[in-house]
């Protein structure tokens, strides 16, 4: 069964992302105001929170700082509106696993708790344009591709060929189909990619793959030397 956490100051908002959720045999739910987010993250231990970045007497990006760095962490994907704007690149940047707008229909939210209880990033369609605009125009400034290409030139082929696959969106059993791996294999090789680029989740990897743009299977310069 896997517990997500909703965190909300609005009650009726919560209340309705609860009954949602908890329709779906597999799901579980509890709810939880900022003030007391963090206490209830330690008690339950929740695979997944969603998390509003926005609300009154909380801030929600130290809110969202504070639960990465609790022991085991949970997946945390913050809730937006369109308005938020570039407030969801910032909890992107800080290591948010997604993110979802509060209006999401209920088969899109069914399927994306589970998508990230799993270790997949979910980003709305306003999350994904704001992500996309912004690596175009960091493309077009050579620095940002050069550091890219630096921080990536560390990586084998093969951990190379599995960020670009990141970059693609691929869940780790894709992966693991594409290249005839196993996802336990798959998973690992995730992990050393993250631990040796420094990022936190494949949000924060796959825009490095953008700015690098790194063809599969080609091995860098400190292979070849």
């Amino acid at each position: 069964m896997t517990l997500t956490l909703i965190v909300n100051d609005d009650p009726l908002l919560r209340a309705g992302l609860r009954m949602i959720i908890e329709s779906a045999d597999d799901l579980e739910a509890r709810i939880a105001g900022g003030a007391e987010a963090v206490a209830e993250v330690r008690r339950c231990r929740p695979d997944v929170v969603l998390l509003d970045i926005r609300m009154g007497a909380t801030n929600g990006f130290t809110l969202l700082k504070d639960l990465l760095e609790l022991p085991n962490p949970p997946r945390v994907a913050v809730l937006s509106s369109p308005a938020a704007g570039r407030s969801v690149l910032t909890a992107l940047r800080i290591g948010a696993a997604g993110c979802l707008l509060k209006d999401t229909g209920p088969e899109e939210l069914l399927a994306s708790v589970r998508a990230l209880a799993v270790g997949n990033t979910v980003l709305s369609t306003l999350a994904a344009s704001l992500l996309m605009a912004e690596l175009e125009e960091d493309v077009e400034h050579s620095d940002a591709s050069l550091e890219a290409r630096r921080m990536t030139a560390s990586l084998s082929v093969r951990e190379q060929e599995v960020l670009t696959m990141i970059g693609e969106g691929l869940s780790n059993a894709d992966i693991g189909r594409r290249l005839m791996l196993g996802t336990g294999t798959v998973k690992d090789c995730v992990s050393d990619i993250f631990n040796k680029l420094g990022v936190v989740n494949r949000v924060q990897a796959a825009v490095l793959a953008y700015r690098a743009r790194i063809p599969a299977g080609v091995s860098t310069a400190s292979e070849a030397a």
